[in-house]
């Protein structure tokens, strides 16, 4: 993987997701394929929650 430093609109957009994150509680949403920032969003169906679970890996 190489790394590749955000364009200054996309790291601006990163920040502003991030305070709504910690200020408001706002789901920060990622692209399912390479999980790359997509925006940011107050409610989320209950099943696209499900789904983002059942896809992490489980090591137990």
């Amino acid at each position: 993987m190489d790394f590749r430093p955000l364009a200054e609109a996309e790291r601006r957009q990163l920040l502003a997701a991030l305070r709504g994150n910690a200020d408001r509680g706002l789901a920060l949403l990622m692209d399912r394929r390479d999980t790359s920032f997509v925006g940011t969003t107050e409610e989320l169906p209950a099943e696209q929650v499900m789904t983002a679970v059942k896809s992490v890996p489980c090591h137990y």
